[in-house]
């Protein structure tokens, strides 16, 4: 029996036999995934390139993310991979971080604040108060906003200690009738984006100050979700979101309007 190899880095350690092995495998292949998906030689992904003879573990820790998401099927990973790269070139995606968008439209629509207990990136999506059309109503931009946010997100990651980010969706004051057509194609749109292009990206989802209809946007959504990922959902009425937002995020890094002693300059007036 060979022994037990020990990294520096914790996300490794945490491999099970099982992954190690399927991740020499993808990597094996991540020659005929560039070639496939048409990005260049030593493509770069969140910082980390893509190259089979690479010693970076932190690709290993990308790798495994697509493994993951495809229950440990090599083939089925690969496909994953090809086709989200694939994306990135169609979506333009490595421009994101450089581009701008109206603050006076998404400042107070979502946000990344601080960290969690476990130093995760915590990003906060609020939807009440909103005016749909001028968030959503421009499809495309909606989207590339928001995958910016994620893109965002995944810059505070190291991929040694810290390869996930916790989300929190807040519904205060959104009422059934605000849940239109348009929230809806781009609650559909960007599920789906995100589903199949940042695989096992996400720790847990808190929905919170969820009203009584929300049962009907659950429903909605699920039909485009993973079990994988509908596991990792928490939802929360009004009365209980302190307590269930401490539980993950320290009171000294929680945004004061939920109770903590942290200011968020984004959604400050």
């Amino acid at each position: 029996m060979s022994e037990q190899h020990t990294s520096n880095n914790p996300l490794i350690n945490a491999f099970l036999p099982e992954e190690r092995k399927v991740v020499g495998e993808l990597k094996e292949l991540l020659p005929e995934i560039i070639k496939e998906s048409g990005v260049s030689e030593n493509y770069v992904l969140w910082g980390v390139t893509l190259n089979k003879e690479s010693i970076d573990e932190r690709l290993d820790i990308i790798l495994v993310k697509f493994l993951r998401a495809r229950n440990l099927d090599v083939n089925k990973a690969k496909e994953m991979l090809t086709k989200s790269l694939e994306w990135r070139i169609k979506f333009q995606a490595d421009s994101l971080l450089t581009e701008t968008f109206p603050e006076s439209i998404f400042k107070k629509v979502g946000f990344i604040h601080k960290t969690d207990k476990q130093n995760r990136p915590v990003t906060y999506n609020l939807y009440g108060g909103i005016d749909n059309q001028e968030v959503f109503g421009n499809l495309d931009r909606f989207l590339r906003w928001r995958i910016q946010l994620m893109e965002k997100g995944i810059q505070l990651m190291d991929f040694v200690n810290v390869d996930q980010i916790i989300q929190v969706h807040d519904y205060n004051t959104v009422s059934m009738t605000s849940y239109d057509a348009t929230a809806k194609a781009a609650s559909k749109s960007i599920t789906q984006i995100l589903q199949d292009n940042y695989p096992e990206f996400l720790a847990v989802k808190l929905f919170i100050n969820i009203p009584w209809w929300g049962d009907y946007v659950f429903k909605f959504i699920s039909i485009f979700l993973s079990e994988q990922t509908k596991k990792k959902f928490i939802v929360t009425s009004s009365s209980g979101v302190k307590d269930q937002l401490t539980n993950f995020i320290d009171e000294n890094n929680l945004p004061n309007f939920y109770g903590g002693y942290s200011k968020v300059p984004e959604i400050e007036d």
